[in-house]
């Protein structure tokens, strides 16, 4: 059941079955009460699919959702619980995705005071702009947050604390918040950044990762293994390359050869 108001303020977060915006898997919602304290809502959705791209990511399978609603009843029940107040996602991902959905199932969107997490980390933070971006796993590192990324309940509720902490002017999570309840999907903290390539989504930023110089080891990224990476033996290292300074970053020859190394410890 949803938890019942009032609230503030929402951040709401989606995972999808495959590249199809509107194949939407799960639904996962933080509800922010006038005290700041953080409910959390989730749902498994059934996209209606037999394309399941991104098991490896988040983890659902098709066999997962068997039985689950459908995107229109979650809609319906979640569409004027949700109105008048704000909406935060992290990106614009969230709410493109619930209007392809919409779409594909030929209702209206609903109408909701979407705001961007995103926005508001970057004017709270701009020391991040070039240095690890304002994307979810940036900001875990940054500021100490713990959660279970492309956890769609996990990352909504990663997003209202962004949101929390920047309304208080914080530089960290234990500047706001004594305790956290993540009892379900607790994490260690680690200066390990675990996150992964998401489609379009990717925080929408376009920024390059570590564009300083370093002299000292740093760690780029982190990679999990699924089995359908080890089944086809293929790993998707995009966000090691992107993580790159662009002094290391050459051509094939010689001529464009770049004028600093970068050596890899694949840990």
């Amino acid at each position: 059941m949803l938890p019942e108001g009032p609230f503030r303020f929402f951040a709401l977060d989606v995972e999808t079955a495959n590249h199809d915006r509107g194949s939407i898997c799960q639904v996962g919602l933080a509800c922010v009460r006038p005290d700041n304290q953080i409910e959390s809502w989730v749902a498994l959705v059934d996209p209606g699919t037999d394309r399941w791209v991104f098991s490896w990511l988040h983890g659902i399978t098709a066999d997962m959702v068997k039985g689950a609603a459908g995107i229109e009843e979650v809609l319906a029940l979640l569409e004027k619980r949700l109105e008048g107040v704000p909406v935060y996602q992290h990106s614009g991902f969230d709410r493109s995705a619930i209007r392809a959905a919409c779409a594909a199932v030929g209702r209206a969107e609903p109408n909701w005071k979407w705001q961007n997490s995103i926005t508001v980390a970057r004017a709270a933070w701009p020391e991040l702009k070039g240095n690890g971006g304002h994307g979810l796993a940036s900001l875990k590192q940054h500021l100490g947050l713990h959660f279970e990324h492309h956890d769609a309940g996990e990352d909504a509720r990663a997003a209202a604390e962004v949101v929390l902490l920047a309304e208080n002017g914080a530089k960290g999570v234990g500047d706001v918040f004594e305790v956290i309840d993540v009892e379900e999907h607790i994490v260690p903290s680690s200066p390990v950044p675990d996150d992964h390539p998401r489609r379009e989504r990717r925080s929408q930023e376009n920024e390059t990762v570590f564009m300083r110089p370093v002299s000292t080891e740093i760690v780029v990224g982190a990679q999990r293994a699924h089995p359908g990476n080890l089944d086809n033996n293929h790993f998707y290292l995009r966000e090691f390359i992107s993580a790159f300074p662009p002094e290391v970053i050459g051509g094939s020859n010689k001529a464009s050869a770049a004028p600093s190394t970068l050596t890899i410890h694949w840990g």
